[in-house]
């Protein structure tokens, strides 16, 4: 018997062939907007920095202020990566 509602197959573990690469900056933005915002600033800027480390990338002091307090009053920032 075959089941029809199957869906696409994924693996359990992310480190799996096949598997989604890892969340990207927009993903780790929403996300630590969700759970951040209206925060403190240096609360929302320790946070953020680990959060964007955990996909490689790193903020400067600067864009990090920046970052966390647009996060805490809910503003607009743009996120630019440079490549190495």
């Amino acid at each position: 018997m075959t089941d029809t509602n199957a869906g696409p197959s994924t693996p359990d573990h992310p480190d799996e062939p096949g598997s989604r690469v890892g969340p990207s900056v927009s993903e780790v933005d929403a996300e630590v907007r969700a759970k951040l915002t209206g925060q403190s600033v240096s609360s929302i800027a320790e946070q953020a920095e680990q959060a964007f480390e955990t996909i490689g990338v790193r903020l400067t002091g600067e864009q990090l202020a920046d970052y966390a307090d647009a996060v805490s009053t809910g503003s607009v920032f743009a996120i630019e990566t440079v490549a190495d």
